[in-house]
């Protein structure tokens, strides 16, 4: 526990550091200032906001300030990167809105790409699933005990034996009305 809060109270202090130091070595490069550039005043709140923007982020268990990069011109936060999932990046907009000085929130997050399902779809598939296996026990005119049911991504397949062709499409029908079904594969056999 107090390695974890060292390593915060390490990361927070270089988070700091890094955004500070470069505006008081450009000011100091750059003695000719003009009205169009922003002050040193204005710089100093930019960064001040990055930094409270990055510790918020970092503190949060569900998000990620490694894969998220954040700029601030005049209060408004720009942040790209890439989030696991839509939650997650509605969930750093919510975090940013909510820091101290910032006027408004650009997410340029980019939603990552994964084959792997997620929780929440294996439980959906596990509950349609469960949920056809019911209607099918259910209907008088169905042979659950013959039919296995499988569901993958909303898509459920059918396997078993089936009396006759009306039985197997009856089976369709009844799966095809559950919700959270998009597609019915079935593959029953006709017992002859």
């Amino acid at each position: 526990m107090k390695h974890s809060v060292f390593l915060k109270a390490t990361i927070v202090a270089t988070v700091l550091i890094a955004n500070t130091v470069p505006l008081f070595a450009s000011e100091a490069a750059n003695e000719t200032m003009t009205k169009s550039k922003p002050t040193v005043g204005e710089k100093l709140d930019d960064a001040a906001i990055t930094t409270k923007v990055k510790m918020a982020l970092l503190l949060h268990n569900s998000t990620s300030a490694i894969r998220t990069e954040v700029t601030t011109t005049n209060g408004v936060v720009a942040i790209s990167g890439t989030a696991q999932n839509s939650a997650e990046k509605d969930l750093v907009t919510k975090l940013v809105e909510d820091v101290q000085g910032v006027q408004s929130v650009h997410n340029e997050m980019k939603i990552a790409k994964s084959d792997a399902p997620t929780v929440g779809e294996k439980l959906d598939d596990s509950a349609v699933t469960a949920k056809v296996k019911m209607a099918l026990v259910l209907h008088r005119s169905t042979g659950a005990l013959r039919t296995s049911v499988t569901t993958n991504g909303g898509v459920v397949t059918v396997s078993g034996k089936a009396r006759n062709d009306a039985e197997k499409e009856l089976v369709n029908k009844v799966v095809e009305d559950i919700d959270g079904v998009k597609r019915v594969v079935n593959t029953m056999t006709i017992e002859k």
